[in-house]
């Protein structure tokens, strides 16, 4: 099945993820639970899955887009290991489980909503210590991210595009 394409649909080109994947490691990937926020394509999440992930809940606020990731997973086997919530990150984020071990987070680069995404991930306290939050976003000045628990690991810079790594530490903090 071929990923979905259309305006204003940016999916996180094939370079960019393998720098993820290689900046995070495969301990945080093999055996964990991961959620893919602003999934459109689902293409970050479906690599963790492909690197050994338990577990991938995905969210999309677009509908047609979230039916082809779940039929995707579906055609792939991949259904008994995921979920795909449909829904604005910000609303569904109470909704989702929590226990995280990576969170990544790729809105769109008009997005405004990056920094509240990440205040509500340190207040509803669903990445598990130790756990990393990712966030791509447009290269250049994007603001202080660490805040609270998460301290920052790293940024990279890869075109027009960044990635942000956020470590959350222990859940008291």
């Amino acid at each position: 099945m071929s990923a979905p394409t259309g305006p204003g649909l940016r999916p996180t080109s094939e370079r960019v993820r393998a720098a993820l994947f290689s900046i995070i490691g495969s301990d945080a990937i093999d055996g964990k639970r991961v959620a893919d926020l602003y999934a459109g394509t689902g293409a970050i999440g479906l690599d963790a899955l492909s690197r050994g992930a338990a577990w991938v809940d995905f969210v999309e606020q677009n509908g047609r887009l979230c039916r082809e990731l779940t039929e995707r997973l579906r055609s792939w086997t991949l259904d008994t290991r995921a979920t795909v919530y449909r829904g604005r990150v910000l609303n569904t984020l109470q909704r989702l489980p929590g226990g995280y071990d990576l969170v990544v987070a790729d809105p769109p680069y008009s997005s405004t909503e990056l920094a509240g995404v990440v205040d509500r991930l340190q207040s509803m306290r669903v990445v598990n210590p130790g756990g990393l939050v990712v966030l791509e976003h447009r290269a250049g000045p994007s603001g202080n991210f660490a805040t609270g628990r998460f301290e920052l690991k790293t940024t990279k810079t890869y075109g027009d595009t960044a990635l942000t790594v956020l470590s959350a530490g222990a859940a008291d903090g």
